[in-house]
């Protein structure tokens, strides 16, 4: 199963200020000085939103695409320096015959996420 999320954190203010305007509820969010799991103590606010869980990576793909440019039309940017974003990608190489094995950005992708300021990263 391939999974995207949207790590947003950053000061208090511009964190709720842009979990109100999302498209779709957190999954999980936290405060600063809450405890993580690994016991670090958080020095920021912020929360994790999950834009997609899909087997076929142009699915997943579709969603990722759906979500980023509902949050643009809505003026949501996090290219701001009291915020920070980040689009993480959880992907699976599937065996041959299930089909395909690829995430494929395009420029206009890429593009938006740089206009966004929302950084990527992709483990398997």
């Amino acid at each position: 199963m391939n999974i995207a999320s949207l790590k947003v954190y950053g000061d208090e203010t511009t964190v709720a200020d842009v979990r109100d305007g999302l498209p779709s509820e957190p999954e999980s969010d936290w405060k600063k000085g809450d405890v993580r799991p690994d016991g670090r103590v958080r020095i920021d606010d912020g929360f994790y939103v999950n834009l997609g869980e899909e087997s076929n990576p142009d699915t997943l793909m579709r969603q990722i695409r759906a979500y980023l440019h509902e949050c643009e039309a809505r003026g949501i940017t996090f290219d701001v320096a009291s915020i920070a974003a980040e689009l993480r990608i959880a992907f699976t190489v599937a065996e041959p015959e299930q089909g395909a094995n690829s995430l494929d950005f395009s420029l206009a992708d890429l593009s938006l996420l740089t206009e966004m300021g929302i950084t990527l990263s992709i483990t398997s």
